[in-house]
């Protein structure tokens, strides 16, 4: 969230090709529909009021009159207390959810902004806090509130995306703006980020504001463009990108609410989700974002037919040399076969893991483990030889799923492919 910065000769990365818009399978989404605060398993708090290196006069605290979740939405509230001290919000989902490529979609309100207020929705790296910025890149997918949106009485309107990186020990970044035919702070609007191997794009409500390739990285030093990232939203008061420094100089309504209804994740061919730490499930099995949801037909898939749910889980060293993985699954139904395997990262329109020809007993990408028996609790387990399944490298993300059908039914097409539960797995 710096202010831009513009190098001419990096305009060269500009793209004019359209984007597609379909969207693949949703692998993770954020509702914020649980709870009162944001969910600590994914997100954490950034604090205090150093100026975040942008100037900036807030004080970023964790109280519920800054960051709260209340009727489906996060309300990030930027306010004026009593003492004259601005205080706002700002989560991040840092060494808990990051991603590598993907669809990224947010459908965000943002409050009145003039004048001096700065909302943001952007990425790091996740390597940010052993390398630092800019080295770890930066990737905004929407910033408002420029100093120059200011000066042309645009402010609700001008938008800006920008990368910003490291390039052979100096600071670079490229970024484009677009004003909207209409204010945005008058309802929701969808904002978008596609992000493949080749190129990063921005849009909001379909419209695109910035794109550039990253297909080359070696020739702009843009290999941050290439390693999974984090996001962070916030509300920021004053600073550098406003041009107001000072607070006598924020005219914007105060209390003001950045009101985000959720953050979605889709795979778009190349999207890998990390898990960081060893063992470490992305949903459960009851979550609607989940390929499988709480679905099932009472003859395959991830839940039982009472609609309980099964649950894999994992446990082990993480080691690329180890034969210790363990995959448990409990909600099985009992006596009813239950398919561990391995697949690649991706998942498939809703259709669980890329197969190659189908699931079947084997198919083209998947390496079958073992078929378990739920015993009369529900539960199955069976053990991954890491070790021994070749090209697996330090950092891999393997992805398992749990798989059960009526007994009776023979392998191939009589598995459900539209249910199945997933854990992701970081070697």
């Amino acid at each position: 969230m710096k202010a831009l910065t513009r190098i001419a000769a990096l305009a060269l990365l500009a793209l004019s090709l359209a984007s597609g818009t379909a969207h693949a399978a949703q692998i993770w989404s954020e509702e914020f529909n649980v709870g009162s605060v944001p969910d600590p398993v994914v997100w954490s708090y950034d604090l205090g009021n150093w100026g975040w290196g942008n100037q900036e006069l807030q004080n970023y605290t964790g109280a519920p009159h800054n960051v709260r979740v209340e009727g489906g939405h996060l309300i990030i509230t930027a306010r004026q207390e009593p003492n004259g001290q601005f205080t706002s919000g700002r989560i991040r989902t840092q060494d808990k959810l990051t991603f590598q490529y993907g669809t990224v979609e947010a459908r965000i309100k943002i409050p009145d902004l003039g004048n001096g207020l700065w909302p943001a929705f952007w990425t790091l790296g996740n390597n940010f806090g052993s390398v630092g910025w800019p080295h770890c890149g930066e990737i905004d997918v929407l910033e408002m509130g420029s100093g120059a949106a200011i000066a042309n009485g645009d402010i609700n309107r001008r938008v800006y995306s920008t990368a910003h990186w490291d390039f052979g020990g100096n600071y670079a970044s490229y970024g484009q703006e677009l004003v909207t035919g209409a204010d945005l702070d008058n309802g929701f609007h969808i904002w978008r980020m596609e992000w493949t191997p080749t190129s990063i794009r921005t849009y909001v409500d379909g419209q695109q504001i910035w794109v550039m390739s990253i297909s080359n990285p070696q020739s702009f030093g843009g290999e941050e463009f290439h390693a999974p990232h984090f996001f962070i939203l916030n509300l920021a008061v004053g600073g550098n990108f406003t041009g107001i420094l000072s607070p006598s100089g924020i005219s914007a309504p105060m209390p003001a609410e950045y009101r985000i209804d959720y953050v979605r994740l889709y795979d778009n061919g190349h999207t890998i989700l990390n898990s960081p730490f060893a063992g470490t499930v992305y949903c459960t099995p009851d979550w609607a974002s989940c390929p499988c949801g709480n679905g099932g037909d009472g003859a395959s898939g991830c839940a039982n037919s009472s609609s309980a749910g099964g649950a894999l889980t994992a446990s082990g060293s993480a080691s690329v040399s180890a034969d210790d993985l363990v995959l448990n699954l409990t909600g099985g139904l009992s006596g009813q076969p239950c398919l561990f395997f391995q697949g690649d990262n991706q998942l498939n329109g809703g259709d669980g893991v890329t197969f190659g020809d189908g699931l079947r007993c084997a198919g083209g990408n998947v390496v079958r483990l073992q078929v378990r028996i739920p015993n009369s609790s529900g539960e199955a387990s069976t053990t991954a030889s890491i070790a021994s399944k070749g090209g697996v490298t330090a950092g891999d993300v393997r992805q398992y799923q749990g798989w059960y059908r009526d007994n009776g039914l023979s392998c191939g097409f009589t598995f459900n492919t539209t249910n199945g539960y997933s854990v992701l797995w970081k070697l």
